[in-house]
């Protein structure tokens, strides 16, 4: 358990704390700079606070408020039907599969966290980040408290697996003044459960969630529908068939044929085509050759990729790249 009082000391955090940390948290910390020896892991990555608490329903609130000495990356390996990240101060680069976004101050993300996407965090070093992330556990889902209830409903109409989406001025100031004023125990508590609930409030993506009135496929369909959208998603770049894809889906490939294209409007290999054409043009975007960019998004020969990449965006890969 890391520190919970509301005045916390500033201290140094070797590669040997993050470690630790993430023995107990389910994260792999990298330092790239460590490598090799080059440095002693005892040498400090960071300079500041990082506190933890567990509220009542359910969340685990953890502030992290750092001078970043060395430049780190950080793997979620773990499991949260709802994770949020909010970046007071700095900025992070955040990965999902595919989905690559760097969050500035007041932006954050929401995503449900699973063995299939895990997250990726790379922080660079000279700048001061702050942090709040909320974490929640599935099992407080099952009790039959009003707060257990509502998250469960939130997290059932809200399908979409990443949502980044930017704080209210309004509740960034509360947020900052909520952690940083010391308070008695039991009234912070009470204020941080307050802005743990306006975080999912807000940060709940509610726009494109898909009920049955819309596609006329029942909640099961479209639960399993959804996992086999995710894994197109999150890796776009592995071989698929349909054969394989339905039994993800536990359903016949002709089923999943047509009710994939009733729940998002297009067929299942348009969808995964367009979602490797997306993952290449941000890879030319970051510098990538077309030979790299086009062997990342799961393509084997240039030519191949080069053709769909211009009739999906009107241009050629090497006017990116």
């Amino acid at each position: 358990m890391l520190e919970t009082s509301a005045v916390v000391q500033p201290r140094h955090f070797s590669m040997g704390d993050f470690l630790g940390f993430g023995r107990d948290f389910g994260i792999d910390y990298r330092f790239p700079t460590l490598a090799g020896g080059r440095l002693p892991t005892s040498q400090a990555v960071a300079l500041g606070q990082i506190e933890e608490q567990v509220l009542p329903s359910g969340f685990r609130l953890t502030r992290s408020s750092l001078d970043v000495l060395q430049p780190y990356e950080s793997v979620s390996l773990g499991q949260s039907p709802l994770l949020m990240v909010v970046v007071l101060q700095g900025s992070v680069r955040l990965e999902v599969g595919s989905w690559r976004r760097t969050l500035h101050t007041g932006m954050a993300l929401s995503l449900q966290l699973g063995p299939e996407q895990p997250l990726r965090a790379v922080q660079l070093s000279g700048q001061r980040l702050e942090t709040v992330t909320l974490a929640l556990d599935s099992r407080h889902l099952d009790g039959a408290g009003s707060q257990a209830a509502l998250v469960a409903e939130l997290l059932r109409r809200s399908p979409q697996p990443v949502h980044a989406w930017r704080v209210p001025a309004a509740l960034l100031g509360l947020l900052r003044h909520g952690l940083e004023t010391a308070r008695p125990a039991l009234q912070r508590e009470l204020i941080l459960e307050g802005l743990a609930m306006q975080l999912m409030g807000f940060g709940l993506p509610g726009e494109g969630a898909r009920s049955t009135r819309d596609t006329g496929l029942g909640p099961g369909d479209l639960q399993r529908l959804e996992a086999v959208r995710r894994r197109l998603e999150f890796a776009p770049a592995e071989d698929y068939s349909l054969a394989d894809l339905a039994r993800r889906a536990a359903m016949s490939p002709s089923s999943l044929r047509a009710k994939f294209r009733q729940a998002y409007g297009v067929p299942v290999f348009e969808y995964l085509r367009n979602c490797r054409l997306e993952l290449a043009r941000r890879s030319l975007e970051e510098g990538l050759t077309v030979q790299q960019a086009a062997h990342r998004a799961g393509y084997r020969h240039a030519t191949n990729f080069a053709t769909a990449f211009r009739r999906a965006f009107g241009l050629s890969p090497s006017d990116l790249g």
